[in-house]
Formats: structure tokens, C-alpha cells, sequence
């Protein structure tokens, strides 16, 4: 796993394997996000997180709408920037480490 791995556990305990897309500091809300693609689901998601918490790790929801608006215009500036595949992030599988083909593996790319 590399520095970009996020790994989740669902109410059961069982393991989710996320890639982290980016993180983000909002001064408008004082929170800092993290912001990451469940590949097994074709799924982005965001969470709130303390950059302070020591290895903590400790992650929180986003509780209100206008957070995840923010969110939401955020993402789609970074897919515009990254060619708007959250699996492969732009580099159509030709980094290696990633098994997309930018067609059939990821919905919504361009």
C-alpha cells in the first residue's frame, strides 16, 4: 500500500481500501476534508479529519449541505484538472499501479 491508501472499516469490521484524491482546509468552515474513491463500488466520498490527532487517524462526517456543495465544486475542479477519471486520476492506467482503462472500468470519464 502507498501513502495514498486510506483504509476504512464499515459497522460489521470489515475492511475498505480507499484511495485518497486529495485533501482540503476550509477556513470558511475550519475543517480539514480528505476526499477518496472506493474502487470495488465506483464510489467518492468525503470525510472531515483533525491533521493534529497524532496517528489517530480519527475521521468524522461531513455534517452540513453547504459543506458538501464546497465539496462537490471542489471535486469537479479536480477531475477537470486530472481528466475527470477519479480511478485512474488522468494517467489511464499508464502509471502502473492502477488497473484502469479509462473506458470500460470507470463511469464518468471523459
Amino acid at each position: 500500500m502507498d501513502d495514498r491508501t486510506l483504509i476504512l472499516f464499515d459497522k460489521d469490521g470489515n475492511e475498505i481500501v480507499t484511495k485518497i484524491l486529495f485533501t482540503y482546509h476550509s477556513d470558511e468552515f475550519n475543517n480539514d476534508y480528505v476526499v477518496f474513491y472506493n474502487e470495488k463500488i465506483n464510489e467518492i466520498s468525503a470525510a472531515c479529519y483533525n491533521p493534529n490527532d497524532g496517528d489517530k487517524g480519527e475521521l468524522s462526517e461531513v455534517k452540513t449541505e453547504e459543506e458538501w456543495k464546497m465539496l462537490e465544486e471542489i471535486l469537479n475542479d479536480y477531475a477537470e484538472n486530472n481528466q475527470g477519471c477519479p480511478g485512474c486520476g488522468g494517467c489511464e492506467g499508464s502509471c502502473g499501479s492502477c488497473e484502469c482503462d479509462c473506458e470500460e472500468d470507470c463511469e464518468g470519464c471523459n
